[in-house]
């Protein structure tokens, strides 16, 4: 990839992906009674035609298509395939294979599990075939029958725009554990930029990199469990328990799983260099990739989350002035917002949208004055509320 504008972070998290396809459900982190499996739910995200998202992900596809391509022992999934057909895939290669293996790929996350009714429950369906048991009951339907899946192993790499991420996960998505098995690369910046590609040959590379590849694929049969070294067996310990833990939703379920992320790439990395046992230099790198994953994606997702319940509060602010002739009181707009703001957060909207001149505010004073009688304080919407762009510009006052 040294001759293409594809980001450094991309080509990198995609070959450590592509290893974890070259090994498959054969090769595993034997972690007593929960062992961790190298399968990697990866996610590039960047701005559209900047770091070259499409380009990483369909050249480690290429790779592991061709790599499988005699034994089928890893089947190759595009990016139009339904949770149904996923399901009956996975049902069809545990009858003829003893095994589920698959990799998934869509170089674009909005495609394959983007606003269409249908595939709403992907999320759904990817989480629990991340880590599930060896025997699976599928979503079987009354024209095959019941559908029994075996020793399931789902391998999934997308690419995503950061916006898309902010509109699309919500905090229903995170608290459903789909987010915390995924590991978000994020970055805008390609290795190089390339006006007029050279006419080189890259065949002699590609040849020697698919070698390599049959390399790790037959050692994984004749290692199929990866060690951890004493030495890095204390490692790991000392880190598990003086660990930091976050605050914010998204961090919080990642830390969930975030021994089996290092793990995972330890592993990767020890394949990667053919000690094929986890030590300690392997770890102190897998420690740093994972903090730096959780950092980065951990911002988009703390950002996007907030961003988006005062987006939907604010929609809602608006439709109802601009559906009503009337004024009307602040406290049914609070009630209506109370499932995405708390009271103070819906007041700094109601602040920001006066002082954007988006409404106007009224007090109504009861003539009779006593005990337990309040103001009541109405708004009523102006015409600045149907104005272009208005939802974004009240939204950067959140930024």
């Amino acid at each position: 990839m040294s001759t293409q504008e594809t980001a450094h972070a991309y080509d990198w998290w995609c070959g450590l992906w592509t290893l974890a396809c070259a090994c498959g459900r054969v090769t595993r982190v034997a972690r007593p009674r929960a062992p961790v499996y190298l399968n990697m739910y990866l996610i590039l995200v960047g701005d559209s035609g900047i770091p070259r998202k499409s380009t990483s992900i369909n050249m480690a596809t290429e790779l592991i298509r061709d790599l499988h391509a005699d034994d089928d022992m890893v089947g190759v999934v595009g990016a139009k395939a339904t949770p149904e057909q996923i399901d009956l895939i996975l049902h069809k290669r545990s009858k003829q294979y003893g095994n589920a293996q698959i990799a998934i790929t869509s170089t674009e996350l909005t495609v394959f599990v983007g606003g269409e009714a249908y595939n709403t429950a992907m999320p759904m369906l990817l989480t629990d075939l991340y880590d599930c048991p060896r025997i699976r009951q599928g979503g079987g339907t009354i024209a095959r029958g019941e559908s029994e899946q075996h020793n399931v192993w789902v391998s999934f790499l997308s690419g995503s725009t950061a916006i898309w991420l902010l509109q699309a996960v919500n905090p229903k998505v995170i608290e459903g554990g789909f987010t915390s098995r995924c590991l978000f690369v994020v970055t805008n910046v390609p290795k190089q930029l390339i006006p007029w590609p050279d006419d080189n040959n890259t065949d002699y590379e590609r040849h020697m990199l698919m070698e390599q590849l049959r390399a790790v694929k037959k050692q994984a049969g004749l290692c199929p469990e990866i060690q951890m070294a004493p030495t890095a067996m204390d490692m790991f310990a000392d880190w598990y328990h003086k660990r930091d833990h976050s605050v914010d939703p998204f961090k919080q379920a990642f830390e969930a799983r975030e021994d089996s992320h290092v793990l995972r790439i330890a592993a990767l990395l020890s394949i990667n260099d053919g000690a094929w046992e986890i030590q300690c230099k392997h770890l102190r790198l897998a420690f740093k990739l994972v903090v730096e994953l959780k950092l980065t994606s951990g911002a988009v997702f703390e950002h996007g989350v907030m961003r988006s319940k005062y987006a939907a509060a604010f929609d809602i602010i608006r439709t109802q002035l601009l559906g009503s002739h009337d004024p009307i009181k602040r406290s049914s707009l609070v009630r209506k917002c109370r499932y995405f703001l708390q009271l103070e957060e819906t007041n700094l909207l109601f602040e920001t949208m006066h002082d954007m001149g988006l409404l106007r505010r009224f007090i109504y004073q009861p003539e009779m004055r006593g005990k337990g009688v309040q103001k009541t304080e109405y708004f009523h919407g102006t015409d600045k509320l149907i104005e272009r762009g208005v939802a974004e510009r009240v939204l950067e006052r959140f930024d």
